[in-house]
């Protein structure tokens, strides 16, 4: 269920999502009317969209495990004017970001999975985590080139 208001001058919203990846797509509809609202250009439109399918796939399959008693929640909200942020939280034991590996490595460019918080950082203007890795908040300029 979404809550809140979306007008041209500030956003907050909250979702709590289902850990399922049924929620992606409730998600997906979510960046679309974002778009149409803020005028997103289509390159922003896409950063956003790879990095909160990642953000939230990640926090529904290795946060919660997918269980069903676990939920994700999502934050909307605009912050000074021109960044547009993510924050997705989820129930799991959390990880360090740090002990990621990279998949570019030569050792790890083979690989079908593990590309997800690399893209989020190399999509997004800003990536904090926080809470022991099980909250991110992902924000994108809206002004940028």
């Amino acid at each position: 269920m979404i809550l809140g208001y979306i007008d041209i001058e500030s956003i907050s919203q909250k979702m709590v999502l289902e850990s399922n990846l049924e929620s992606v797509h409730t998600v997906e509809k979510l960046i679309s009317r974002v778009k149409d609202e803020y005028a997103i250009s289509d390159d922003n439109y896409n950063d956003i969209w790879i990095a909160l399918n990642e953000a939230v796939s990640n926090a529904i399959k290795h946060g919660n495990k997918f269980n069903p008693a676990k939920k994700v929640r999502l934050t909307i909200e605009t912050k000074e004017d021109r960044y547009l942020c993510f924050t997705i939280k989820d129930e799991g034991d959390g990880f360090n970001p740090a002990d990621v590996p990279n998949p570019t490595s030569p050792d790890r460019i083979g690989e079908p999975n593990g590309r997800g918080v690399f893209l989020i950082h190399k999509l997004a203007d800003t990536v904090t985590y926080s809470e022991n890795g099980t909250c991110v908040e992902i924000g994108f300029d809206l002004y940028k080139n």
